[in-house]
């Protein structure tokens, strides 16, 4: 198992250069040649532009329903366009710039959805009025109340202490509320994070927040929660912390032996956008749930023989596989580099498509183009799609 795997809170390292890195895979013994794999199910983009068109064409209709203040007259009606086109995303109105109104698609928090949803925002029409997100923005707590367990809490009656971790550039914090003692800790929980959510949005969060107790033994340094987010901007300016986006900061996790003889179990480093897969993955055996289920986008890697990296310039030759199959996907809206595997036997390039067969078509003229050899796989991560997998 990894030695290192949970991200920030467990020191592993983030680059913004991205990593090269490798893999292995055992064979079926019967494959199919290079033959596409077929779904009937639409693609993520053909999700998306069928949102949009859908979207485009009730656009006006919302804007002056919105203006009525009959903003909840809308919610099935989108819930079920969204449940529909857009499975397992949150969405919301709210606030645009220059005075119109925006819709909010989020992924919640969940790096997969995270990544599809600004995929989802890269395709988005200009309509007058309206602004596109791809996450919750930030909002104000101010005067916000949250009642649980039939209790009303403010973000000026629970007290927050700060500690800043420089290491892996977050804050740990202590959260204290006089009823925190008739409160379950799950509630305790629930209440911190609808505040935290909407005073750092979607994306700071993630970004921000280390370890979370809660008690009084520290508030002789606390102050009121609704004073969080302005003290995190300050602090984080003064140590010149820089945030990234879902996909713009690349982890590198170093591995122990791995136990087991399943497809990449002799990797030692990996670099990946998407932590998160790469634990789920190894933590099933290699036998995972599919993350994307009922998107219309799939993981898939790219798995290579060693051979093809030259003794001594191993990094610059992992680069240039990386790079080219991020170049054929990436400008045309296909799906992006995600990482890659250095493993004892192979290497793995990781790749998120977003357009089915079309992005596929894209990833197979790219490995011929560059003239790998028989033996190449191109291996998807779900369970459910193994007997898809490509023999080149």
């Amino acid at each position: 198992m990894p030695d290192r795997f949970t991200g920030p809170r467990d020191n592993v390292f983030c680059f913004l250069l991205r990593l090269n890195v490798s893999h292995f895979r055992m064979f079926s013994l019967f494959r199919r040649k290079a033959a596409l794999p077929v779904s009937l199910e639409p693609t993520f983009n053909e999700r998306v532009d069928a949102f949009w068109k859908w979207y485009a064409e009730s656009a006006v209709r919302f804007y002056q329903t919105i203006e009525q203040k009959r903003c909840a007259d809308l919610t099935d009606e989108v819930s079920a366009k969204v449940d529909e086109l857009l499975t397992g995303f949150a969405w919301v109105f709210g606030p645009g710039e220059n005075g119109g109104h925006s819709f909010t698609l989020s992924g919640e928090g969940v790096i997969h959805r995270q990544l599809l949803a600004l995929q989802w925002l890269s395709r988005a029409p200009g309509l007058p009025g309206w602004t596109f997100y791809a996450s919750r923005p930030t909002g104000t707590i101010s005067g916000i109340s949250i009642e649980i367990g039939g209790i009303s809490f403010s973000a000026k009656e629970i007290w927050v202490t700060p500690r800043i971790d420089r290491e892996n550039e977050c804050f740990d914090l202590t959260f204290w509320h006089p009823a925190w003692e008739t409160l379950e800790e799950s509630q305790k929980y629930r209440v911190t994070f609808l505040f935290l959510d909407e005073a750092l949005g979607e994306y700071g969060t993630g970004w921000w927040i280390g370890r979370i107790d809660f008690g009084k033994d520290k508030l002789a340094h606390s102050f009121p929660l609704e004073e969080l987010a302005g003290h995190m901007r300050d602090l984080s300016a003064a140590e010149g912390w820089k945030k990234y986006l879902p996909g713009e900061c690349t982890t590198l996790l170093r591995f122990k032996e791995i136990n087991g003889a399943y497809p990449r179990s002799d990797t030692f480093t990996q670099a990946t956008v998407a932590p998160a897969l790469i634990r789920d993955y190894f933590d099933a055996d290699g036998d995972l749930e599919n993350p994307l289920a009922g998107t219309g986008a799939d993981y898939v890697y790219v798995s290579l023989p060693n051979h093809l990296l030259p003794k001594g310039d191993e990094v610059a030759k992992r680069g240039e596989f990386e790079d080219a199959l991020n170049d054929a996907l990436a400008p045309g809206g296909l799906g992006r580099w995600i990482g890659g595997a250095q493993g004892r036997e192979r290497f793995y390039v990781d790749l998120l498509l977003v357009d089915g067969v079309r992005s596929m078509d894209a990833v197979v003229a790219t490995l011929r183009q560059l003239k790998v050899p028989a033996g190449t796989m191109i291996e998807f991560f779900a369970r459910e799609k193994l007997g898809r997998r490509i023999a080149l």
